[in-house]
């Protein structure tokens, strides 16, 4: 049977304790590539965990942004973040926009969830679908990302419609040019009054 990204999860998760999900995840457009998450009472009791991997590819482009602050070459290694009972840590693939992450308990040895992730971004690795980037990847990640932190996210293409002078069907599709992404990008920021996003706009 021909391995598959998941089959690879499956292998690198056997047998360490306290593992609530393990996902591989695309920064460019916040998409799960692949999955495995433990359904049941371990799991937290809240439908924004479905958003897992957007969370984790805010948290890549931030601390990619602050590394930038003193290399503009520095790039993610390990990233962890979570609280006195779950921790998540995250792995980026070199060169690449896709990351590993795992959510475990907090009691499960840190060092040995590394070596996991370590493993997994080796076998991986040549499993990886291609990724197109471009003005409209961004254009797509910077509406995710609206749609997540705007206030009234159900009139979110509207207020940024009006605001952008873009018309609301063509930001629905995400199919901008290079110079609309920048407007989109100020467009977001002045909604969320903030001076930068964690979303870097060429």
């Amino acid at each position: 049977m021909p391995r598959n990204l998941t089959s690879v999860l499956e292998q690198h998760i056997a047998g360490l304790p306290g593992v609530l999900a393990v996902v591989i995840g695309r920064s460019t457009d916040d998409a799960t590539i692949a999955e495995i998450n433990y359904s049941g009472a371990e799991l937290p009791n809240n439908p924004e965990f479905r958003s897992l991997t957007a969370y984790a590819g805010d948290l890549l482009r931030a601390n990619t942004r602050f590394c930038h602050l003193f290399d503009n070459h520095a790039v993610t290694d390990n990233l962890l973040a979570g609280s006195p009972e779950v921790r998540l840590v995250i792995k980026a693939f070199s060169n690449s926009p896709y990351f590993a992450m795992m959510v475990v308990q907090a009691s499960t040895d840190i060092k040995l969830v590394i070596e996991r992730l370590r493993a997994i971004l080796k076998d991986a690795r040549p499993l990886l679908p291609a990724v197109t980037e471009g003005a409209a990847s961004t254009a797509r990640l910077l509406l995710n990302y609206a749609r997540r932190y705007a206030p009234d996210p159900n009139f979110v293409m509207l207020r940024l419609s009006l605001k952008t002078g873009i018309h609301r069907e063509r930001l629905e599709k995400g199919a901008l040019n290079k110079n609309e992404v920048q407007v989109l990008y100020r467009g977001i920021a002045d909604l969320l009054g903030v001076e930068r996003l964690p979303i870097l706009v060429n």
